[in-house]
């Protein structure tokens, strides 16, 4: 989506954030205190939103890049923007201040799974097919984990969506299980069984792979 069509996030702010009062920087409460930034959020107070973006940003983008890999119909900026969109929208529904984190998570793993199915609802739009385009430039890494990387997630977007989400947390960004289930928003005892069918359709593609055999067979964890 263009960029252009879009309403502008709260400028991020430095977290050595003040007011000026008689002269001398004076720290506000909020920098300091999840209760307080919390409750200015449910107030909808700007600058409260811009915390919570300089804050969690970089996790929500990180979270959607494991989930989303290199898919060339993704612009990370537009998913990060829709995050915290949805984020300040729905802010009132988080009740303990401690949640914080683990409620962006959920948020970035919600955001990132949307922008699937909506590619996927459209993707009878494109006229050119996936192999047509041209490849993402590789940034500098080095050309087999670029092709690890490329190949593992050509293997994860054939899976089921919740499977998908499930490995991408678990075994790319590495989190703890009671972790992944509270960003998914299942229990602990559905992240396990997701867990277990990802991993056991992603060993039996990843084996007949030539590239990918090389890893499985070492015993080599990948983590981009």
């Amino acid at each position: 989506m263009p960029s252009g069509s879009r309403s502008p996030l709260p400028h991020p702010v430095s977290r050595a954030g003040a007011s000026q009062s008689g002269g001398q920087l004076v720290a506000l409460p909020i920098e300091r205190d999840d209760a307080e930034l919390l409750r200015r959020l449910q107030r909808g107070d700007p600058w409260a939103k811009a915390v919570l973006f300089e804050r969690y940003g970089a996790l929500v983008e990180r979270i959607a890049r494991r989930i989303l890999g290199g898919e060339r119909h993704t612009t990370f900026a537009d998913v990060v923007h829709d995050a915290f969109v949805s984020a300040y929208a729905s802010v009132h529904q988080v009740t303990d201040a401690a949640a914080l984190t683990s409620w962006m998570k959920s948020v970035a793993v919600h955001t990132a799974c949307k922008s699937i199915r909506q590619h996927k609802a459209r993707s009878w739009l494109s006229f050119f097919s996936p192999e047509d385009l041209p490849e993402p430039a590789a940034r500098g890494a080095d050309a087999e984990l670029r092709e690890a990387h490329d190949r593992t997630y050509r293997l994860l977007g054939s899976f089921p969506l919740e499977e998908r989400a499930a490995f991408a947390l678990r075994y790319i960004e590495g989190m703890e299980l009671t972790e992944a289930a509270a960003a998914c928003g299942v229990s602990l005892a559905t992240i396990k069984r997701r867990i277990a069918r990802a991993e056991a359709r992603f060993v039996r593609a990843a084996q007949r792979d030539p590239v990918l055999a090389t890893w499985i067979e070492e015993g080599t964890r990948w983590t981009p």
